[in-house]
């Protein structure tokens, strides 16, 4: 929602002249950010008493952490849930959140979204909207990498945490692990 918004806004920019939709796109993209990690909560299922306390966080290094207090293996799994999809075919894979970008742009953001203490340096200056523009073009971009496929939270049943475990360890080959997959074991 939040994504798509900021979408809209960026069109409208360039037929507004007072830069209020390039502003609305950027505090969109910033809250699209906040919200897609905290989805990553909702999705793990981390219980209400959890979901109630990460509600009121927005700092995305608090949101990563959270992720990380949750699942603390949340890239690894996202990464053999990847080698899971090209092994049964699915033709897509899920992008694995980069948290220190999503971070910085989060800041970069916010840098942006507060008050103007010099215009001649900032909203009167073309180079200063021309860099809010890029940067609004550059997190779009990435976000819009993120939203190409489903996301979604899985359980393992036993079997499946075992390959797993063997995939992490490294104890078993991939191409025996993909053969297990296949073949249901």
């Amino acid at each position: 929602m939040h994504y798509n918004r900021a979408i809209i806004c960026l069109h409208k920019a360039f037929n507004t002249p007072d830069g209020s939709y390039i502003f609305y796109a950027a505090l969109e993209l910033r809250i699209c950010i906040e919200r897609f990690l905290f989805e990553y909560l909702v999705i793990m299922n981390v219980g209400d008493d959890k979901i109630n306390k990460y509600m009121k966080e927005y700092r995305i290094k608090n949101l990563s952490n959270a992720i990380y207090e949750a699942e603390p293996e949340f890239d690894k799994k996202l990464e053999y849930t990847n080698f899971y999809l090209d092994t049964i075919g699915a033709g897509f894979e899920m992008k694995i959140p980069d948290k220190d970008k999503l971070n910085s742009f989060y800041g970069k953001l916010g840098n942006y979204l507060h008050s103007f203490k010099k215009p001649s340096e900032t909203t009167n200056n073309e180079e200063w909207w021309n860099t809010l523009i890029q940067l609004l073009e550059e997190i779009r971009a990435h976000l819009s990498e993120y939203f190409e496929v489903p996301r979604a939270f899985f359980s393992m049943n036993e079997k499946g945490l075992q390959l797993y475990q063997a995939y992490k360890d490294e104890s078993i080959s991939k191409e025996e692990i993909k053969k297990r997959i296949l073949e249901g074991k």
